[in-house]
């Protein structure tokens, strides 16, 4: 251990899992690569189900600790932070007794970040937070939620945003908008841009992400049912998992297009490369986001994107250069979106220039500016 380095502890639920090995792997590249400033330390609280679920699986390290995070299902949501603080004491207080961290990072901003604050200050740590998009355009439509935010807000020395549209949320809510820094998520440039073979021998629009509703999926599906006969060689490809995969599939049995769609299911990250490298575009048409990795690693394939207008989306899209930005929940703005894409050229290199601004290094520098200097 470099005991000469500030010792931060990272508290957050959006972090790889044993059994989710790819899930936000952009959380996990931002803050491993603060290993070269601090002793990093991390607690990654786990739904007490998951926990028991996946227990044998669950290696504890002297670094890392993962939680059961016990709470009341859909009932008392306002209570959450207190039993994700209260679980954290109760599995791991005398890890942390024993740490004693000189500062605290949360990523999400309830429960995880409310929890957080109290730590900070039963361990007389300084406190910092992290917000992503739904943790505060969702959770903080309710009122007592929003409460804790703000207040918990208070305590904290820095606040980092990953888009303006999410800071400027958060002042409207009375966040102190002195303690917010725009940081915008990065992408391994390397990584994205390495040649690669074809996985798939067809043309096709690619959907990487959670299978849910409010991703957009049904609507993208319907989108490309409306125009796949104008463009009979274009397939489309889901590659993730989700609650949303057999009514897909039972859709495109109903439109008689099996033959078009294809769902890999969960791949690993390993893998995005080589699948954006050779897709026609990328498409997310989600409800609500923060500024997703997806987009980003698209841009630095030099691949155009089909997205919507929400979050921090337009912050880092330019349409002249990187594609297409739509209203949400509307198929026909999918299928448009699509005829768009397919009827003009895009220049690679320009979508690849533009993603540029977008790194981690960058991104590591930023934070750490914020950490230090507040």
């Amino acid at each position: 251990m470099k005991s000469s380095q500030t010792k931060l502890l990272i508290i957050t639920n959006l972090f790889p899992l044993p059994w989710e090995p790819n899930r936000a792997t952009f959380n996990k590249q931002q803050f491993e690569a603060l290993a070269t400033a601090y002793d990093l330390y991390f607690i990654i609280p786990i739904a007490f189900i998951d926990w028991f679920k996946h227990r044998k699986e669950i290696k504890q390290t002297s670094n890392k600790r993962y939680v059961p995070y016990f709470f009341t299902p859909k009932i008392g949501r306002r209570l959450y932070s207190l039993y994700m603080f209260l679980s954290i004491v109760c599995h791991s207080g005398f890890w942390l007794k024993q740490l004693r961290p000189q500062k605290i990072l949360a990523s999400w901003a309830f429960p995880d970040a409310v929890a957080s604050s109290w730590l900070s200050k039963l361990f007389k740590a300084d406190f910092y937070f992290k917000v992503h998009g739904s943790d505060i355009d969702i959770q903080c439509q309710h009122q007592a939620r929003a409460q804790q935010v703000v207040k918990m807000s208070k305590t904290a020395k820095g606040i980092l945003s990953v888009s303006q549209a999410l800071a400027t949320k958060m002042i409207a809510l009375g966040i102190d908008k002195d303690k917010i820094q725009v940081i915008y998520n990065g992408v391994n440039h390397e990584k994205f841009t390495q040649p690669t073979a074809a996985p798939y021998s067809n043309d096709y629009l690619l959907f990487i992400g959670n299978l849910k509703y409010d991703k957009g999926v049904m609507e993208l599906l319907n989108g490309f049912n409306k125009v796949h006969q104008t463009h009979p060689k274009l397939h489309l490809v889901f590659a993730g998992n989700g609650v949303m995969k057999n009514q897909i599939m039972a859709l495109c049995k109903q439109y008689n297009i099996s033959d078009k769609v294809t769902l890999l299911g969960a791949i690993n990250h390993d893998e995005i490369p080589q699948w954006l490298n050779h897709c026609t575009a990328l498409a997310l048409p989600s409800y609500h986001e923060g500024v997703p990795n997806v987009l980003l690693e698209a841009m630095a394939c030099g691949k155009p994107v089909i997205a919507t207008k929400v979050g921090g989306i337009p912050e880092i899209i330019n349409e002249s250069i990187c594609g297409k930005l739509i209203e949400k929940e509307n198929d026909l703005a999918v299928a448009d979106a699509i005829n768009f894409i397919l009827a003009n050229h895009w220049n690679k290199c320009a979508i690849q220039k533009h993603s540029q601004q977008f790194s981690w290094q960058k991104n590591k520098t930023q934070l750490i500016e914020l950490i230090e200097s507040k």
